[in-house]
């Protein structure tokens, strides 16, 4: 007892000690700063971010194709993106350029034949059409005119083939997994080479990328990845990157979807000259109209001032070229502009530039009729859209009689891309008459 008699005091003061560091912890704990609360507000906005992204990625992911484009001597490799359930696919031109068969992978490496629907290498487009049955997943085309400085986008890529064949560890096992990047639109509205009005953009893309499906955070594409700006030789980013406007591939579909395989042009208004710019006026100076031309039968004058082209401002004449430049020959498009204070709108029938094409590819044919033989019609040529087919006889071009193909030529040296004319055929013994609007080539 007495043991225990003489360590209770000690016991007491351990007790009182433990008690004021427990209170002394309680009072420091007390001043400890706290996070404020937007801190906590933007981890759960970057939160937000992650998830949304993820969501994307994953449900566009599956549309994504793997080409593979086979040249004979090798092959060329790039991305697509499958825009429909029956099997189209877009990617560049210059994927498939010079390809003799094309293969595509869909992620996870299920393989199609693909063939070459329409192509348009002025703005760098291809139309693919898989050679499969059953529903394929796809995305949609956003509206590319709503894209705006500062806007997020994700990329979805083959780059340096590390998804389809990994080239920095060769016999590796490829995957068919896409690679994703993200970054901000830079600029709209830029004009580079054969792209007339491209999105630039910052995000990591490289060579592979070509052709891959640039999309916005919720989940609609708004451009083809297809060209970056390089620094001394070497084809790898360096923040510049360009994609063609879905717009621009949305008023093309039509066209590409009809050219069986062939190419379909871009157009101009042929016969209109416009100035440099105006710095005194918002608009473009028209300074000289050719009469007789598709720009004259337009309504336009020399004097006019072009303030918008298709919606869009026009201040240079490079951004007129521009926006001329996302719409195929065929097209019309609305020209406003002002004359003699007067605000009008005129309807401009685009046509593609240099000689006069007809489309035809004579022959001799066996008949008692005197005119130039239709050996074959050139697909998506101005002749396949006025109805001429094989074996017809053309015996006059507006209004001139023509018995061999120098005639013919010889007429239609004398036109225009742009003029319409009247031919009269013979057909199985039937006499017939059809209107033609020349193209150009």
């Amino acid at each position: 007892m007495k043991y225990m008699t003489r360590r209770e005091p000690q016991r007491l003061q351990l007790s009182v000690a433990a008690l004021r560091v427990f209170l002394a912890l309680l009072v420091s704990l007390s001043f400890v700063p706290r996070a404020p609360a937007e801190t906590f507000d933007q981890v759960s906005a970057l939160r937000a971010l992650e998830k949304r992204v993820k969501s994307v990625v994953a449900n566009c992911k599956p549309a994504f194709v793997f080409i593979k484009g086979d040249q004979g001597a090798g092959y060329s490799s790039g991305s697509g993106f499958c825009i429909s359930p029956d099997g189209y696919v877009l990617t560049n031109d210059h994927v498939i350029a010079g390809a003799r068969s094309v293969v595509a992978y869909m992620t996870g490496g299920r393989y199609f034949k693909a063939a070459v629907v329409g192509k348009d290498p002025g703005g760098d487009v291809a139309l693919l059409k898989l050679e499969g049955k059953g529903k394929f997943p796809f995305v949609k085309l956003g509206d590319s005119q709503a894209v705006r400085p500062g806007q997020r986008v994700l990329a979805l890529g083959d780059p340096f083939l590390t998804g389809s064949e990994n080239v920095f560890v060769p016999g590796a096992p490829a995957n068919f997994e896409p690679a994703v990047s993200m970054g901000i639109v830079s600029a709209v509205h830029r004009y580079s080479e054969t792209y007339n009005d491209a999105i630039q953009v910052d995000l990591a893309v490289n060579r592979g990328n070509s052709g891959g499906p640039l999309i916005t955070l919720d989940g609609k594409v708004v451009g083809i990845n297809g060209k970056i700006e390089t620094r001394f030789a070497l084809g790898i980013n360096t923040g510049v990157g360009y994609a063609v406007p879905s717009n621009q591939i949305s008023r093309f579909m039509k066209h590409l979807e009809a050219a069986e395989g062939g190419a379909v042009l871009h157009g101009k208004i042929e016969g209109l000259e416009v100035g440099e710019r105006a710095d005194e006026k918002a608009g473009l100076p028209v300074v000289g109209v050719r009469p007789g031309s598709p720009a004259a039968a337009s309504g336009f004058r020399a004097g006019d001032l072009l303030e918008r082209l298709g919606g869009l401002p026009v201040r240079t004449r490079t951004r007129y070229k521009g926006i001329l430049g996302t719409y195929p020959a065929g097209d019309t498009v609305a020209a406003e502009i002002l004359r003699a204070g007067e605000k009008l709108t005129l309807k401009a029938v685009l046509v593609a530039g240099g000689k006069a094409h007809l489309g035809l590819i004579p022959r001799t044919i066996e008949s008692d009729v005197a005119g130039v033989g239709v050996g074959s019609v050139v697909r998506s040529s101005p002749a396949q859209r006025a109805g001429i087919k094989e074996g017809d006889i053309v015996t006059m071009f507006d209004g001139q009689p023509v018995t061999s193909t120098t005639e013919l030529k010889r007429v239609m040296n004398q036109r225009r891309p742009g003029d319409t004319v009247v031919l009269k055929l013979s057909r199985a013994g039937a006499d017939l008459e059809l209107k033609v609007t020349l193209g150009g080539k």
